[in-house]
């Protein structure tokens, strides 16, 4: 709701369970008005037509990472996302969390292979519009109070050098 009322992007990822279905109705939702309250007030809104899907990949009943950023996934994608006739139809792809299974050192392989499903479909290549890449200035992550500057202290990232190769690398592929 509070998406359909900001004239900014707002990406919806999908449920850590997978359902792309659940992901595209709130793009629907957040693509159309609606008037609720929201910190006591009635707030009226008009929709966001920027609202778009990030596919983050997702856990299966045996707690297993599985990704969803191979071509065949992207394309069932496209094809629901047309049948719903949603606006400007966009995805980021995150290159870490369940689709890396948080092997953090595999986005730029990621990244490349969403590039490659983009070189084979005008379709996919429409609707790909960026990645979401875990980096920081080191590579890795640490515990609390570790101590070492530079570093997350949340999910494991990419470091600077491979970060600046990457971007390079995506640079060169489109």
């Amino acid at each position: 709701l509070v998406a359909s009322g900001i004239p900014v992007p707002v990406g919806m990822k999908n449920p850590t369970a997978g359902s792309t279905s659940v992901m595209l109705n709130s793009i629907m939702a957040a693509q159309h008005p609606h008037t609720f309250i929201y910190r006591g007030w009635e707030v009226d809104t008009t929709g966001n037509p920027l609202a778009h899907a990030i596919l983050r990949g997702y856990v299966n009943k045996h707690g297993e990472s599985m990704p969803n950023y191979h071509f065949e996934e992207l394309e069932r994608l496209y094809n629901a996302y047309t049948a719903k006739g949603l606006q400007n139809m966009a995805l980021i792809v995150d290159a870490n969390h369940a689709n890396s299974a948080k092997k953090y050192q595999e986005q730029p392989r990621i990244c490349k292979e969403v590039l490659h499903s983009c070189r084979h479909s005008g379709e996919i290549k429409s609707m790909v519009k960026g990645f979401m890449i875990e980096s920081y200035l080191e590579p890795g992550c640490q515990k609390i109070g570790d101590g070492v500057y530079g570093k997350s202290i949340t999910d494991p990232c990419l470091g600077w050098e491979d970060t600046v190769r990457l971007v390079q690398d995506i640079a060169d592929l489109i």
